[in-house]
């Protein structure tokens, strides 16, 4: 039998604060969250690809993407991002210092791309809030199956979607710390 397929869109700020504030839970708050992070942790995004890939016999069925805020001309974080194999859709803050744009290209992405692909495949979506849902809703009407990946703090609605399936991240924090040496946590 053939590989399954899927698609993978990422909302690279939402994935990480939250990221941060869940690393400094863990490491100093007895697993409870709170406003404050650890800004040393950074997401391996190749350990990330493995996992989506490793829930069943799965396979990228095009190049990932990734979306989110523009970094300064000196930050290298987006061609290390590059390296691992993402597209990247970069966006401007507006003058609030606030990423404008990111959930809404996505959700037009994942609809465009339920749109050209066929028979439809799954859908991996990496982010935590609701503003994507529209896209989403979309993919679940023409057959996709769709997948959010996001830590346990999610908008309760997203885990409580109808066509949805939600897989919480919670128990992957320390494998995806980039440099971390965690073992991959037991199949899910």
């Amino acid at each position: 039998m053939a590989d399954a397929k899927v698609h993978l869109f990422v909302d690279n700020s939402n994935v990480k604060i939250e990221a941060t504030r869940l690393a400094y839970a863990k490491r100093h708050n007895a697993g409870v969250r709170c406003e404050l992070m650890d800004h040393a942790y950074e997401i391996d995004w190749g350990k990330f690809i493995h996992l989506v890939k490793s829930k069943g016999n799965r396979q990228l069925s095009q190049i990932p993407t990734l979306y989110g805020s523009r970094p300064p001309p000196d930050d290298s974080v987006w061609q290390e991002i590059k390296k691992e194999g993402f597209d990247v859709v970069l966006f401007d803050r507006n003058i609030r210092n606030k990423e404008k744009g990111v959930d809404n290209e996505l959700g037009m992405d994942v609809a465009e791309r339920t749109l050209l692909v066929k028979p439809p495949e799954t859908i991996v979506i990496a982010a935590g809030d609701e503003d994507f849902l529209g896209g989403v809703r979309r993919a679940v009407s023409r057959g996709w199956n769709v997948e959010v990946w996001f830590w346990g703090n999610a908008n309760r609605k997203l885990q409580e979607e109808g066509g949805i399936t939600f897989v919480n991240m919670d128990k992957f924090c320390d494998y995806l710390r980039k440099g971390g040496g965690v073992a991959l946590p037991p199949a899910f």
